[in-house]
């Protein structure tokens, strides 16, 4: 396959903007330490507590596929610093202790600058990686999430000992206006192409949903957030559920092994792997590894250390499936528009995963216990392939068909 030119990667840009993730991850994290702080302040129940955390997700849920058309009309790079400096003003107006719904109107306008982040970051990565470094590159993209969450875990405890959760937020907010400043001197400015003007169209209702039905029939657009919407429920359900299988005293530390043995394997063999083999190919290895995995879970419950093992060769075995995913959003779309849309849907059904998947979760451990957890994740884990195997076929039948 022969392209004009392969430039070389900018590694400046693409870590920027890999630092951004992590405080557009941070949006969620940031609450999520900061519970026991919001229970004193707030007098609305576990539900309201958590509605702090999940409604920024919302904005993502019903208007990914929206963000995916508007970004690209906005333009890739000044989406991504306007989410940047809303990000950082949002978090500002927070440190002020408010009352319940304006914090929850101000969390949800904060899930619009996330949108903005996590739909424009994988296209400029993309942009400014070149082929040969893009699968490593949106691997680490991938790795935004987990990670974040770990740095949060670790630095908010002093944070909010100095200073309460008004502090947090203003560190928050202090790190998005930084990089987004620094972001908005480096990237460069926008240049108009045939994909662009692709996009004048109006944003109306009637085009959204036309375009919820283009991307969610393309078996290019749409691969990679079918996929990974398996991922995101299977990933945040285990993180949120295999601590209790263990005794408490060990549940901290399992608790914030899990992702790092996520991030590990991602950043290692989710990057190797990717250099030999395509990124469909890759996410279906990575759900045949977590199925295989999660066997083991049933033969050593109630041996907590060899227990704790098998949770983590587990979470590792997750490791290979964002990377790829993302990864595939660049093989499957080379237009940039094509991969605003997929992006919008990714972040869309990234969402509806990580809503859905925990409550799933719980009721089957409810009923079943880990046995349950185990059918779970293979369960999960047959509809990843089997979504990845019919769409690729879909592919090869209509490759000379493709809008």
């Amino acid at each position: 396959m022969h392209k004009k030119s392969d430039p070389t990667s900018n590694w400046l840009i693409i870590f920027l903007v890999w630092a951004a993730g992590l405080g557009a991850a941070a949006q969620f994290g940031k609450i999520a330490v900061s519970l026991d702080e919001f229970r004193t302040i707030y007098s609305v129940g576990e539900v309201g507590l958590g509605f702090l955390i999940s409604c920024v997700g919302l904005v993502g849920l019903v208007f990914g596929v929206a963000g995916g058309i508007l970004i690209p009309l906005i333009g890739i790079r000044r989406a991504f610093v306007w989410g940047m400096f809303g990000a950082a003003m949002l978090s500002a107006l927070q440190a002020v202790h408010l009352q319940y719904f304006a914090l929850i109107v101000l969390r949800i306008l904060e899930g619009a600058s996330h949108l903005l982040i996590v739909v424009a970051g994988p296209i400029l990565m993309a942009r400014h990686s070149s082929v040969a470094a893009r699968g490593a590159v949106m691997t680490l993209w991938s790795s935004f999430f987990g990670l974040s969450y770990m740095l949060v875990a670790l630095i908010a405890p002093a944070l909010l000992t100095l200073g309460g959760t008004s502090a947090l937020f203003v560190a928050h907010a202090g790190y998005m206006c930084v990089l987004g400043v620094a972001l908005w001197r480096v990237l460069p400015p926008p240049v108009v192409t045939d994909s662009a003007q692709r996009t004048k169209k109006p944003l109306d209702l009637a085009t959204i949903l036309r375009l919820h039905v283009t991307i969610y029939t393309s078996p290019w657009l749409s691969a990679a957030a079918l996929g990974f919407v398996f991922y995101t429920g299977l990933y945040i359900a285990l993180l949120t559920y295999l601590p209790d299988f263990v005794d408490t005293v060990q549940r901290t530390g399992l608790s914030a092994s899990l992702p790092l043995a996520s991030i590990v394997t991602s950043l290692t063999l989710g990057v190797v792997m990717l250099r030999f083999i395509d990124p469909v190919r890759a996410v279906i290895i990575g759900y045949v590894l977590i199925a295989v995995s999660a066997v083991p879970l049933i033969f050593t419950l109630g041996q907590d250390a060899v227990f704790i093992v098998a949770c983590l060769v587990l979470l590792g075995a997750t490791g290979i499936v964002p990377g790829a995913s993302f990864a595939l959003l660049a093989s499957l779309n080379a237009d940039e528009t094509d991969r605003a849309y997929a992006t919008g849907a990714i972040a869309q059904l990234g969402n509806l995963g990580t809503t859905t998947g925990p409550p799933i979760l719980a009721a089957i451990i409810a009923q079943f216990g880990l046995s349950g957890t185990v059918a779970f994740v293979m369960l999960f884990s047959a509809c990843g392939i089997s979504i990845h195997l019919f769409l690729a076929g879909r592919r090869s039948k209509t490759m000379n068909q493709r809008d």
